[in-house]
């Protein structure tokens, strides 16, 4: 599946009565929870962090994270978060990218509970430093005076690159960690 195809079904899935929520949220979220166990992700996890009201119906969005996590295991590395096109104003696209680092961040945590890990100390010092770079990439200022476009366009580039190689980096180094806590 391609991106533009895993966009639609997420705008899909992110089409609930209770509206609010975006493609980039949506798909932080699943990929964070996805990333600590994608052998026994739980649909259930993912509505309750995100709330039933702001999701599809549980077959549309059963769609889009089986295809999201088939995505983040596909041996061509082809992941990549889902963010708004180039053409987007580049306040949108940074915005977008703190969203899907924030919703990445607490989906991971909710996937680190369910196996049983309530603390980042148990994680290798890698995945830590990951986790910190995403929790500051969500804090990242978005604003930019228009002598600031050009950097803002190759810190963007440079963000969003290390978001994917980050989020692959955190399944593997988390792959293994705390299998002696499991539930």
């Amino acid at each position: 599946m391609t991106a533009q195809e895993l966009e639609v079904l997420a705008l899909e899935a992110v089409a609930g009565p209770g509206g609010g929520l975006t493609v980039p949220e949506l798909h932080g979220a699943a990929i964070g929870i996805g990333v600590t166990d994608a052998e026994r992700f739980e649909l259930q996890d993912l509505v309750d962090l995100l709330g039933a009201d702001a999701l599809a119906d549980g077959e549309t969005v059963a769609r889009f994270v089986n295809d999201s996590l088939e995505a983040l295991h596909a041996e061509d590395m082809s992941f990549t978060p889902l963010l708004p096109e180039d053409d987007a104003l580049i306040e949108e696209r940074l915005t977008a990218l703190g969203h899907w680092c924030q919703s990445f961040l607490t989906g991971f945590a909710a996937g680190l509970s369910r196996r049983g890990i309530e603390s980042l100390k148990g994680l290798p010092e890698e995945a830590q430093e990951i986790v910190q770079d995403f929790a500051a990439i969500a804090q990242l200022e978005t604003e930019l005076a228009e002598d600031e476009v050009d950097d803002g366009e190759a810190n963007f580039m440079e963000l969003s690159e290390y978001v994917k190689v980050g989020a692959l980096l955190i399944m593997s180094l988390v792959s293994n960690a705390g299998d002696d806590t499991e539930e």
